[in-house]
């Protein structure tokens, strides 16, 4: 059965290695990519050089997202650092402070306070705020543990003064923009005018892609109406969100805006830990393998793997095994009669959607095997897919980007 859930899978030190990216695409990758906020100079440029080559050998359109660092938070530190209970460190909340420890925005912590939360690298390390003087604030520490660098720090509690796209946002633009991709994708967004902070940046360079937001923080999560309305669709990236808000909230967030983005008839990717497990194993739990399938049943567009592709020992595998559950899924879903789901949108008041639904509704009727979308733009067969049809959906485009 053809496979409706899209695998998106990052590129990395593990599939720089011979031969590795050739088998992970055809064990089923169908987006791949390129996180901006590691790997420096010409690594970037050339994986996604790699990736259109290959792609153009097995004549299968894999596309490329440029996932941009964003305003996130990252330890500048020349050496691990031990941190033990009750120790107490300062930390450089404005730029060009004498701290122990330094950050790659530290004037996004300005407004950090007294009493305030201090996580380090995905909350394995946790502290609060004592004080702030000096545009240093002393933070004891609550969870000890090694602190390594570039390891990242969530400020939950405090509001981030800083720009929707930062300069190494506009760094990585440069490269998006000169190696072609196919998506962009925020990091960090806190609410809809994030949006049109891209674009105009993404329009000066002379691209014009699509844009995902990468829903991680609580603020994202009370804005998401208004978020997904303003994106092109959304990325549910459950690493930093799970650590900005409560862990045992993320499951129904999760399902929320998954549901939210269906009706609005944006395509949503469920991210990060999916098969975490698969970095040093060849096999996942089974809690991650039912981790997948649900979000499958959820009606996600997309399922994505990270660290598992990117620096894990069994990448190829991760592919394989995910494709395996999402096929499955799917089968049982179809089985069940649930394949569009209650979810989807209903007709607007345009003349093309409910011609989009009607033609929906004739191929289940027919038992039609394909729905032809002749489209220039893409916007027809994005229509066609808000339906969930069972019948394929072959988009006839006149250019490679479309």
């Amino acid at each position: 059965m053809l496979r409706r859930t899209r695998i998106v899978a990052t590129l990395g030190p593990a599939t720089d290695r011979p031969g590795v990216l050739e088998r992970l695409l055809d064990a089923g990758v169908d987006v791949a990519r390129i996180n901006f906020s590691h790997g420096s100079g010409e690594e970037p440029a050339r994986r996604i050089q790699r990736v259109r080559e290959l792609a153009a050998q097995r004549r299968r359109p894999i596309a490329v997202l440029a996932d941009l660092p964003g305003p996130k938070l990252r330890v500048l530190l020349p050496a691990p650092l031990g941190l033990h209970l009750h120790q107490t460190v300062t930390l450089a909340v404005r730029a060009g402070v004498e701290a122990d420890l330094q950050i790659t925005e530290p004037d996004a912590a300005a407004e950090v306070r007294a009493g305030q939360r201090v996580l380090f690298d995905d909350g394995r390390i946790q502290g609060h705020v004592t004080a702030v003087t000096g545009g240093r604030a002393t933070v004891a520490i609550d969870v000890p543990g090694t602190l390594l660098p570039n390891k990242g720090i969530n400020l939950p509690d405090t509001d981030l003064a800083i720009p929707p796209v930062t300069q190494r946002d506009r760094e990585a633009l440069q490269v998006a923009v000169e190696a072609g991709v196919d998506w962009l994708a925020l990091s960090f967004v806190r609410d809809a005018a994030a949006a049109d902070a891209l674009r105009t940046a993404v329009v000066g360079l002379g691209l014009d892609v699509p844009i995902l937001a990468k829903i991680e923080r609580p603020e994202a999560v009370r804005h998401s109406a208004e978020i997904i309305a303003a994106f092109d669709g959304i990325m549910v990236a459950r690493g930093d969100l799970g650590v900005e808000i409560a862990l045992e909230k993320v499951p129904h967030v999760q399902k929320h805006l998954i549901n939210q983005a269906r009706v609005a008839g944006k395509p949503v990717i469920t991210a990060t830990d999916m098969l975490d497990s698969m970095r040093a194993n060849p096999r996942p739990t089974r809690a991650e393998a039912s981790d997948v399938a649900n979000a499958v049943f959820d009606g996600t567009d997309a399922i994505m793997l990270s660290g598992e592709t990117a620096v894990g020992l069994y990448p190829v595998e991760a592919v394989a095994c995910m494709h395996r559950i999402a096929i499955e899924t799917e089968t049982q879903l179809i089985r069940s009669g649930f394949a569009v789901g209650a979810d989807v949108p209903q007709p607007s008041c345009q003349v093309d959607d409910p011609i989009t639904a009607g033609a929906c509704e004739l191929a289940r009727q027919v038992g039609a095997r394909a729905l032809v979308t002749p489209t220039l733009s893409g916007r027809t067969a994005r229509m066609v897919a808000e339906y969930r049809p069972t019948a394929r959906v072959v988009a006839v485009a006149p250019s490679e980007a479309v």
